[in-house]
């Protein structure tokens, strides 16, 4: 009976330490400029979920790209173009689940996984995921999305 006690206690304690482990996020660099770059991408979705597309337009630099899956490379006014949600469609949910951020003077990344669920005209709800890379810049006194690519998973 100890025996098999002991051995639950090894496999919870495995099992806890995974769960408090999984999901921490490698930080490498300025812990300042970390934590304003992962405010601003949880304010990024904000904007996502909210329609915003001032506050997402106003989240990249004037020169930013976005690398859409399976579209073309777009910047400046397409940006804005993309986030504009189509008539009836809203964003219920997103969430962006950085792996690693590393700031390098005024150039960072970070990379991860996204998930989130859009509302159809119907009420129906599509959920959706993938993984991405964002390069930030510095401007001014806001770090902001210059680089942003992404893809979804299976």
């Amino acid at each position: 009976m100890i025996k098999i006690m002991k051995y639950y206690l090894i496999v919870f304690a495995a099992l806890f330490s995974f769960h408090i482990s999984h999901g921490q996020i490698v930080k490498n660099g300025d812990p300042e400029a970390i934590e304003q770059i992962l405010q601003n991408a949880a304010d990024f979705s904000k904007h996502v979920m909210a329609g915003n597309v001032d506050g997402i337009v106003a989240s990249y630099t004037d020169d930013a790209k976005i690398f859409p899956n399976g579209g073309k490379i777009l910047d400046g006014t397409n940006i804005e173009r993309y986030w504009t949600p189509r008539e009836g469609y809203k964003t219920v949910f997103h969430k962006i689940s950085p792996e690693e951020v590393t700031v390098i003077n005024d150039t960072a990344y970070d990379y991860g996984y996204y998930e989130g669920a859009t509302e159809n005209p119907d009420g129906q709800v599509s959920k959706w995921a993938g993984k991405y890379v964002i390069v930030w810049k510095k401007t001014d006194t806001q770090w902001k999305m210059y680089l942003d690519i992404w893809n979804t998973t299976k």
